[in-house]
């Protein structure tokens, strides 16, 4: 089985004309002199993959980049307009987050942020952590919590399902058993009757009498279950109500204008803040190297009967060593206080956040509880009118009734005793017979609705499990996403320290609060230090040690199958092997631009880059 191959090509990009390139998996080295368009080479693959820019060749409109696979094929332009350079066409990456992942962790060129941000010794904590995305997390695990306490009230409302179930199928299979027993019963009865005379009108007398007396029967059962339905509404809306003042409450007691402007004023004032943090950093490394430096052209020092002083390189005025000591510390005083306030601010900015986004929830709130309770009030107007319905016809069965039993009783009086007492026991068992049917058929249909509730319940009870199960993983993630890329780089740069072997870096990692930390070992001791004072391959090390970390963390292997490095000038030729050896374990494709004058093991793949391409 062949390896996999990705076929690249490239017109009028940086200093390339056209060229074309098949890189195989594994590491490719790019080797060639300066100018030799090497970097022009990386940017147009990475133009190709998805990047967001590609230089265009001096005299040229537009630039083009093809890559194909065996299963892909993407091609993209860059065209030079009166608006500035647009591109077009579909690259290899299409996502956005995706793509700012391949730029930062992947694209290693010599100008990659992350690389430069560590060579200046600048901040590089928002460079690592913007990609987690902990605010669309944090939003994700909102709506879920909302959701979660949604079901949690519904399924509280709806009380014990399953014991009210159980109460109607008792109830019904009681009157299936006592309506087998009046069926029977009536059976006989009529058995009974055929044997006696009977008196037609009356009999349609008594008979209507049962039908109205099932009739009131259902009337009045309907009656109690619409009082207990309004109980129920009016209860409800008086919970809704509750809280609608308790949200309503929360939104009136905050502005959340102001809480917006004070955010603003906090970000400001942080923004002034970082700002002149930069400049006093900048200033107190100036004043330590005209104290510290042993170069005579930088500064010039003498011994006076004052005491030492020092001249400044860029002055030229005298100054006692004292006072430069002592300025220092001024400076240093400033810094820390900086930081200190830099620190302060950051947490009172994600508190004023929250507090918006509650008020914003509460909104939300308000909002449904509203729209529940003119619901619930509709439904309370249409039981109440309906209530008064059946009140006025179970008044009508009523006042008919009476009428019956006056007519009843006129003709039953001519009628013998005991043919009287049997068709009367006949009605009465004819009556119970139909209402008992109806309340049987009330109880199929209630128990029907019991047992759907309890499937809905059941389905919401597994919805609010799997939510906890979510919630709990991205609280975790959350949590743990820190101090997993923390982890990741600080494993990372142990093992690479291990491999490349700079001796006079004892260890380097990110501490708590995402700054780096040097151990390095001077004069016999192991002491801290800056990354001002290490050497370009030491720093150039550490910059791709932390975007390799962040390549790992992030899966950015998942994203694109290529990582690119760029300017490993730093290194010599066996740091460079045992650094690709490294890196290459890491992706499919792997290719790296080196100077001639290193000599790379053969075992890797490598495309010559003999001279610049001219016109």
């Amino acid at each position: 089985m062949t390896d996999r191959t990705l076929h690249l090509e490239l017109e009028n990009i940086g200093g390339i004309e056209r060229k074309e390139i098949t890189i195989s998996e594994g590491p490719t080295f790019i080797q060639g002199p300066n100018a030799a368009n090497k970097s022009s080479f990386l940017k147009g693959l990475l133009f190709a993959l998805g990047s967001r820019s590609v230089p265009i060749r001096s005299g040229a409109d537009e630039a083009r980049a093809v890559l194909s696979s065996d299963e892909k094929r993407v091609e993209r332009v860059a065209r030079r307009t009166d608006a500035g350079i647009e591109t077009s066409g579909e690259a290899w990456i299409t996502n956005p987050d995706d793509v700012t992942l391949l730029e930062r962790f992947a694209g290693l060129l010599e100008t990659n942020s992350l690389r430069s941000t560590v060579a200046r010794n600048e901040d590089v904590e928002s460079l690592l952590k913007e990609p987690m995305d902990i605010e669309v997390l944090e939003r994700e695990r909102s709506a879920k919590m909302d959701r979660k306490r949604e079901l949690t009230a519904e399924i509280e409302s709806a009380g014990d399902v399953g014991e009210r179930l159980e109460d109607r199928e008792r109830e019904l299979a009681e009157k299936r058993d006592r309506l087998d027993e009046l069926e029977s019963t009536l059976e006989d009865l009529y058995d009974r009757q055929e044997t006696t005379d009977t008196d037609d009108a009356l009999q349609e007398l008594r008979e209507e009498r049962a039908d109205l007396r099932s009739d009131e029967a259902e009337c009045e059962s309907q009656i109690e279950q619409l009082e207990d339905a309004i109980d129920r509404l009016e209860h409800r809306r008086e919970e809704v109500e509750a809280d609608l003042d308790e949200a309503r409450d929360a939104v009136e007691g905050t502005d959340i204008e102001s809480l917006k402007q004070e955010r603003e004023s906090l970000r400001s004032e942080l923004d002034d803040v970082t700002k002149r943090l930069d400049v006093l950093q900048s200033v107190l490394t100036a004043n330590r190297e005209m104290l510290n430096s042993e170069f005579t052209g930088v500064v010039g020092r003498d011994s006076g009967l004052m005491g030492d002083e020092v001249t400044c390189w860029t002055c030229g005025r005298s100054a006692p060593v004292d006072d430069l000591e002592e300025s220092i510390e001024e400076v240093t005083e400033l810094v820390e206080a900086d930081k200190r306030k830099k620190r302060e601010r950051e947490p009172e900015i994600d508190e004023i956040t929250e507090r918006i986004e509650q008020v914003r929830q509460s909104k939300n709130e308000i909002q449904r509880l509203e729209e529940e309770k003119r619901d619930v009030e509709q439904k309370l107007e249409s039981r109440r009118d309906s209530l008064e319905e059946h009140r006025d016809r179970r008044q009508s069965l009523r006042d008919r009734l009476g009428e019956l039993d006056d007519e009843i009783g006129e003709r039953a009086a001519d009628q013998h005793a005991e043919r009287s007492d049997l068709t009367d026991e006949i009605e009465e068992t004819r009556v119970e017979i139909q209402t008992l049917r109806r309340e049987i058929e009330r109880l199929e249909d209630a128990c029907e609705s019991l047992r759907e509730t309890r499937t809905d319940l059941q389905r919401k009870r597994e919805e609010v499990e799997r939510l906890s199960d979510e919630i709990t993983s991205l609280t975790d993630r959350i949590e743990n996403l820190e101090d997993e890329l923390r982890t990741v780089f600080n494993e990372t740069m142990d093992e690479l320290l291990d491999a490349l072997e700079f001796e006079r870096i004892e260890r380097v990692w990110l501490d708590g609060e995402f700054e780096l930390v040097i151990a390095r070992e001077v004069d016999g001791q192991v002491r801290s230090d800056t990354i001002d004072n290490l050497a370009e391959s030491e720093r150039e090390m550490i910059g791709l040690v932390l975007a390799l970390a962040g390549f790992v963390t992030y899966d950015v292997d998942d994203v694109t199958p290529v990582l690119v490095l760029d300017s490993l000038g730093a290194f010599d030729a066996e740091r460079t092997r045992r650094l690709v050896d490294y890196f290459a374990d890491e992706t499919d494709y792997l290719v790296a631009t080196v100077h001639p004058e290193y000599a790379v093991d053969t075992a890797f793949d490598t495309v010559l880059f003999e001279s610049p391409v001219r016109n």
